[in-house]
């Protein structure tokens, strides 16, 4: 883990994430926080690029995911009421993408019906999203509600949390115990931020929750890495 920080790469995204955290959260300085926003998913993707040990196998999907997230991760930034809404859509969007790879990864359904589980997935979310609004804009009478998104967002979330424990006790394998820690660190550092903020002031809250959120992203890459490892042994095989 030490010798990981001598690549610049990685160096950066902790060094951008830790600045950003700072002013964002403790500092409460919005406008220089998004001088340092961009920089981490950004370098996390250089760390990715250049430290995958698998030579020309990197699945082009991994790419996909770290373009959502430095798109989703910028739109929250935005004080506006319309750019927190599209952040939650391109979260959801990943999410989607997250619970598809574990899906894969879990070998449960035979490579030929791919394509069918893929599209029972997304009816399944076209569908609850219509549910949803229905409910939200009945109930709220608005147009459109953040809690319709923040509701799938948290479904989907939970249910990557479940899958990629099952993933993980049932396969054991490296790429599903990092996709673990990676949502169980979100989780945990959401859970402590919300302690601070809405039950107890106390800055030990603040401060556990920060620490927590620095390496996920972190987490996740090793995820993507493991899983080109764990695939190409399988298309080998």
């Amino acid at each position: 883990m030490i010798s990981n920080f001598k690549n610049p790469a990685l160096a950066l995204y902790f060094l951008s994430y830790v600045l950003y955290l700072f002013f964002f959260k403790i500092y409460d300085d919005k406008e220089i926080s998004l001088l340092f926003k961009p920089m981490i998913v950004t370098s996390i993707s250089f760390y990715y690029f250049f430290n995958n040990g698998i030579d020309g196998y990197k699945n082009k999907m991994h790419y996909v995911v770290f373009l959502l997230l430095f798109v989703a991760d910028n739109l929250s930034l935005m004080l506006e009421d319309v750019f927190t809404k599209g952040a939650l859509f391109v979260y959801s969007f990943i999410m989607i993408i997250l619970f598809y790879f574990l899906l894969e990864d879990s070998r449960i359904f035979k490579k030929q019906n791919k394509l069918v589980v893929l599209r029972v997935i997304l009816f399944m979310c076209v569908m609850f999203s219509i549910l949803i609004k229905l409910i939200s804009t009945y109930w709220l009478t608005k147009d459109f509600s953040v809690y319709y998104n923040v509701l799938f967002y948290t479904t989907m979330a939970i249910g990557i949390l479940i899958m990629s424990a099952y993933n993980f006790f049932k396969k054991k394998t490296m790429s599903s115990k990092f996709l673990l820690i990676t949502f169980v660190s979100l989780f945990g550092s959401d859970t402590l931020y919300v302690m601070y903020k809405y039950y107890s002031q106390h800055e030990i809250w603040l401060y556990a929750s920060c620490l927590i959120e620095i390496p996920s992203y972190f987490f996740l890459v090793k995820y993507f890495m493991f899983r080109d490892q764990e695939n190409s042994v399988v298309t080998i095989q």
